[in-house]
């Protein structure tokens, strides 16, 4: 019985050791949060300044909202936040991996988790299983990405190894065990709600699927292979029950948002273009990795490095300035180190040198025919990576691949291969140190993986020059702006940038080959050399990989946690006097960056707003009139602000005349924002310290119209909107035709109607009107989950002027409310909160039984 226990012990001490590991690792690189510091990041202020209104609803009031109209006029909350509602029991899960920090360390350490996972139940000693587990989770992309927010796309990239573990379990006939693990890491994942890692992920299995299918069908193992796929299509089922709200919401959002197929064909055909079923080809594509700078997956700055780079004193830049006589920051000068094939980028994709060097030898010493697929899904996702860059191949699964165009960023491909070309590089050196190969084989093997990899190092090192002129397409937007000794400096730093970390990957290459060559030469037993040589190249991988990811997120990046919010959303002058107004109904333009700001939506109902999914139909607006109205807006606004200043600062003047002579002068524009002001645009904002201009033409809430007309299409709609008159006419597609059957307007001019009260999802309204009459609302049209009552009794609403709400209101006094009830999402919830309670259940019954057998057999 002691044996047995202490058998049980040494198993589990060595995954104890391996989480304290993972846990020091993780507070180490995040020390600042135990300094009482949060991560700074862009998306994370976005998302805070766009979910406010929801928060703080449910804070007040205890409820729950799945639509906001803080952002672009209104919009729903499925992929903003919802508070409240139907529980998620998958919750009790992620409770204790987001201790460390939900939007931080916690992805870190949880990828280290899950990676390990991975590894142990692949049959790796725990030493091979930690390398692989810090290489995956602590390389570059994953750290870049925190970085700048993407918290939902690090959660979901945390989870991926437990499904690829399960998809591993599973074809090793351990059927329970593997159907259960790609429940629980798909369903984790799902729910972390960034589908383009679930759909690359789905991609990924499926290569696994077939790689696994081959190999059973050639030892006619049929029996497993049906047990295996039985409970592989069992187990996505159950995942995709725990998460029927969020799937719910987001099919519902592809249809709606920007990554739906829009209405409108003028454009496309005018264009002679394909028309895709979800986003815009170059938008898709914009971000679309370099074939050379591919190269970045073993030499970090091959181009550059971070857009926006900072070069110190011992740069050519930094010399030549100062030369130059120029002031510079004795901290170095900020330049456009990146030469590469994207807009801009805020770090490479860097897996390190030795994974590289590793992955080589592994695909030399594996003998599993397994590799095949890891290998082929690696090539595979790095031609989605190279996007336009590879356009014949890329073009196909755009126009021909189910969802594939409603995803952007395809360089986000190479999320694939950081873990495919870890789990390569873990099992070949494996292999290397336990396998029973021939060491004249493992030499070769080492030797040419050496000659590859370090000699492309060797090669970028002393003649960068010879492959690259170290220019870039988008040098041209500021070549022009500065002197030839400028950009000259800049291309030796660019230059010296790439030898430099070609050199270090060379160093790092060499030693990882040192160690695998010091364990052919010693007669060392095999488990020992297993042992040491894993501790030997954990800790080169570590101080390679934390050495990169530290330029891109290290200690600057943090701010105090009790004044974070605060500072990032400070109430300013002109916020504290819209506030004053406590009428329910107006809306807010920033001319500051409109549609790419979600600050204003802290504080008040923004025309603008920021989110990748808006609504397609407002985003169409935006292009066709939006657009224009606000840049004719913001430029005369611009221009009259520096006058004026100029004035303040030759003593003539105060704010109170800034104010009024732009009251003055801007005011009278609006007549010609037709776009604005049926969006009830009241307050205008252009600059934070001073009074907002207030827009006359601003239509309020809600108003009746004397007339409407039918359309036949969205290009006749869109069209009809450019030279509509609100106030006078609506224009309604021909498919409400139903809606208004019998309806004859008779004027009344002393009809009213006007909104009493404001709720997220609850808008109420009163109406005065002797005859019937037809409503137009400032408010964005939804056809799933808003409904319309009139007295209490449901009535029908359409779709006018493009985007707005419409509906006939009957003569007389009556109370109109507008409520936001998606009852097939809140049944999706319910579905998903009793699922993920199974599963919780499933996973327990799995741990318990075995002890429960045990005890019964005693």
């Amino acid at each position: 019985m002691i044996k047995k226990e202490q058998s049980l012990v040494g198993k589990i001490v060595p995954h104890i050791i391996a989480i304290i590991a993972f846990l020091a690792i993780t507070m180490i690189y995040f020390s600042p949060l135990m300094e009482g510091k949060i991560l700074s990041q862009n998306d994370v202020m976005h998302y805070t300044g766009g979910s406010q209104e929801l928060r703080e609803y449910y804070n007040n009031e205890g409820e729950s909202s799945a639509w906001t109209g803080a952002m672009f006029s209104g919009m729903p909350a499925y992929q903003i936040g919802i508070w409240g509602g139907s529980p998620n029991f998958l919750d009790y899960i992620e409770y204790p991996l987001k201790a460390l920090g939900g939007s931080s360390a916690g992805p870190v350490f949880a990828g280290m988790l899950m990676a390990y996972i991975l590894f142990c139940l692949m049959g790796f000693k725990p030493g091979f299983s930690i390398l692989g587990a810090i290489a995956y989770s602590l390389s570059s992309y994953n750290i870049v990405i925190l970085e700048a927010g993407h918290v939902t796309k690090a959660w979901a990239l945390a989870y991926m190894p437990l499904i690829v573990a399960g998809i591993m379990v599973l074809f090793r006939k351990k059927i329970l065990l593997g159907g259960l693990l790609v429940a629980l890491g798909l369903a984790l994942q799902i729910k972390s709600n960034h589908l383009q890692i679930t759909y690359y992920t789905g991609i990924l299995c499926a290569i696994l699927f077939i790689a696994f299918a081959v190999q059973m069908l050639s030892e006619k193992d049929i029996k497993s292979l049906l047990k295996a796929s039985g409970a592989m299509a069992v187990a996505l089922v159950l995942a995709a029950l725990c998460n029927m709200g969020s799937i719910y919401a987001n099919m519902e959002m592809a249809r709606e948002s920007t990554r739906g197929k829009s209405e409108l064909t003028a454009a496309a055909a005018s264009a002679g273009e394909k028309q895709s079923t979800g986003l815009d080809k170059d938008y898709v594509f914009a971000w679309s990795y370099g074939k050379a700078e591919t190269f970045t997956l073993m030499i970090p700055n091959i181009h550059g490095g971070v857009s926006g780079g900072t070069l110190d004193q011992s740069s050519n830049l930094y010399k030549e300035m100062v030369k130059q006589g120029a002031q510079v920051d004795p901290k170095g000068v900020q330049a456009y180190t990146y030469w590469g094939a994207q807009p801009f980028t805020q770090g490479s994709v860097y897996f390190g040198a030795i994974i590289c060097f590793l992955f080589v030898l592994g695909m030399i010493v594996i003998r599993s025919k397994v590799k095949w697929g890891l290998l082929i899904a690696t090539v595979f996702f790095i031609f989605l990576a190279w996007g336009k860059n590879m356009e014949w191949f890329n073009d196909l699964f755009f126009y021909h691949f189910p969802l594939y165009s409603k995803f952007r960023a395809v360089s986000t491909a190479l999320v694939i291969p950081a873990l495919t070309m870890v789990i390569i590089a873990v099992w070949g050196l494996k292999g290397f140190f336990t396998a029973d190969i021939d060491k004249e084989k493992l030499k070769k093997a080492l030797y040419i993986s050496l000659g590859i990899i370090g000699g492309l190092c060797l090669f970028f090192w002393i003649a960068p020059g010879f492959f690259f002129n170290f220019m870039a397409e988008s040098d041209a937007a500021w070549r022009t702006q500065v002197p030839d000794w400028y950009y000259n400096a800049l291309l030796a730093d660019r230059k010296d940038l790439l030898s430099s970390d070609a050199l270090r990957s060379l160093i790092f290459v060499l030693l990882a080959g040192a160690v695998l060559f010091f364990s052919l030469r010693t007669k060392m037993e095999k488990q020992k050399l297993a042992l040491y040589g894993s501790i030997a190249i954990i800790l080169l991988v570590l101080v390679d990989l934390w050495g990169v990811d530290k330029r891109y997120l290290n200690d600057s990046k943090f701010v105090n946690k009790n004044t974070y919010e605060t500072q990032s959303f400070p109430q300013s002058t002109v916020d504290k006097i819209i506030l004053q107004d406590k009428y329910p109904s107006y809306r807010v333009l920033n001319l500051a960056n409109t549609f790419e700001d979600a600050n204003t939506s802290y504080y008040h109902k923004s025309i603008g707003g920021y989110h990748a999914a808006k609504l397609k139909r407002y985003q169409e607006l935006i292009d066709h009139r939006l657009f224009n109205e606000v840049g004719f807006i913001r430029q005369k606004a611009n221009a009259l602000l520096q006058q004026e200043v100029a004035k303040l600062q030759q003593g003539q003047g105060s704010p109170e005349t800034i104010n009024q002579a732009m009251q003055d002068s801007i005011s009278p524009m609006f007549g010609a924002t037709t776009a604005l002001n049926m969006l009830n645009a009241k307050y205008v904002i252009y600059h934070p310290e001073l009074a907002p201009i207030v827009n006359p033409y601003a239509l309020g809430e809600a108003w009746f119209v004397p007339a409407y007309k039918f359309v036949n299409n969205a290009d006749e709609e869109i069209t009809a909107v450019n030279t509509l008159n609100p106030l006078e006419m609506a224009v309604i597609d021909k498919r409400f035709e139903q809606e208004l059957s019998g309806l004859n307007i008779v004027t009344d001019s002393t009809a009213t109607i006007t909104m009493t009260e404001y709720k997220p999802n609850i808008l109420k309204y009163k109406s005065k009107a002797a005859t019937e009459q037809l409503a137009v609302l400032s408010e964005v049209y939804f056809s799933d989950g808003w409904q319309a009552y009139i007295d209490g009794k449901e009535a029908p609403h359409f779709r006018a002027d493009w985007t707005l709400r419409a509906m006939r209101v009957p003569a007389g006094e009556h109370e109109i409310v507008f409520k936001f009830e998606p009852k097939d999402y809140y049944l999706s919830r319910t579905v998903a909160t009793a699922s993920s309670a199974a599963l919780i259940l499933l996973l327990i019954g799995m741990v318990v039984m075995p002890f429960v057998r045990k005890k019964q057999e005693e």
